[in-house]
């Protein structure tokens, strides 16, 4: 009887430990295998602290939600299985599911099988003070920039932001030969392939950052790459601040900033605090999981 007993534990036990090692054991399923946001009913999901991904969460039935301040807090959590996965741009997760073969995401397409989401919630705009003069001067600049040039750009920055030597962009401009006036522009320098830092200039433009207290940090990707054309359009030197996201918009309300440049969607809570300009980018919502 007692070997049976243990018999019987055994076989507990190993059912237990395969549950828990299965992706999704957070919910209901196998999270590799979700088609909707259906799909997700009951598991860990987590997003960004601040921003419009922690509301797209909620849209998920019975969601384990957390939230991180940081994108590379969220990887930590997913390699250790704290959470089933996290919502990004579509661009992130081709970007870090290019640098580590364990990722993989799911396209959930908006307001079909995906999120409920507008235009505003996955676009992103340059962030502007109330009443800035720049809004009209920077729209200008940004209609001068065609739809393929956008996604071609795109497509650079996440090889340039896997490790892959770039030597030309899409998107290019002139440096004027003289500058009238400094173009400050924040952003986290943490968010690839939108922004990330770099700990010398390798790569292809990579801009200094101003604030970096001495030491040799700078920025590149997406938002820079926007970000200096549209300097070298205003006649404009280009800075690049490196600001946490919870700081960026207090950042240009103080005035320490002319401009965020930082992958940041033109949300109605946002439009509240601060202007923005055109969009300048159009995403789809994806979560990032870990493969089995």
């Amino acid at each position: 009887m007692k070997r049976i007993t243990a018999a019987i534990l055994t076989v507990l036990l190993i059912a237990i430990t395969l549950v828990s090692c299965t992706p999704g054991a957070g919910g209901a399923g196998n999270i590799a295998e979700a088609k909707s946001i259906a799909d997700l009913k009951g598991m860990k999901i987590a997003a960004q602290s601040g921003t419009f991904h922690a509301d797209a969460a909620k849209q998920i039935e019975n969601v384990k939600l957390t939230t991180y301040p940081e994108f590379t807090d969220m990887l930590v959590a997913l390699q250790t299985g704290t959470i089933d996965g996290y919502i990004a741009e579509e661009p992130t997760a081709k970007s870090v599911c290019s640098s580590d073969s364990s990722l993989a995401y799911i396209p959930l397409v908006n307001n079909d099988t995906g999120f409920t989401v507008t235009a505003a919630d996955v676009g992103i705009a340059v962030g502007l003070k109330t009443g800035s003069d720049l809004r009209e001067r920077i729209n200008e600049v940004l209609a001068t920039i065609t739809d393929e040039v956008r996604d071609n750009l795109m497509l650079e920055m996440i090889k340039l932001s896997a490790g892959e030597k770039l030597t030309s962009y899409s998107l290019v401009s002139e440096t004027p030969d003289t500058t009238e006036g400094v173009l400050k522009v924040a952003m986290e320098c943490a968010y690839a392939p939108y922004n990330w830092t770099e700990t010398s200039d390798f790569s292809l433009g990579a801009v200094k950052i101003a604030n970096d207290q001495g030491a040799n940090y700078y920025a590149n990707g997406y938002d820079v790459r926007v970000a200096q054309y549209i300097a070298d359009n205003l006649g404009m030197k280009l800075e690049i601040y490196s600001y946490e996201w919870d700081a960026l918009l207090p950042a240009i309300q103080s005035g320490a900033v002319d401009a965020i440049i930082a992958g940041m969607s033109p949300t109605a809570e946002r439009e509240e605090q601060i202007d923005f300009t055109n969009v300048y980018y159009e995403s789809t919502l994806v979560v990032i999981y870990k493969k089995k």
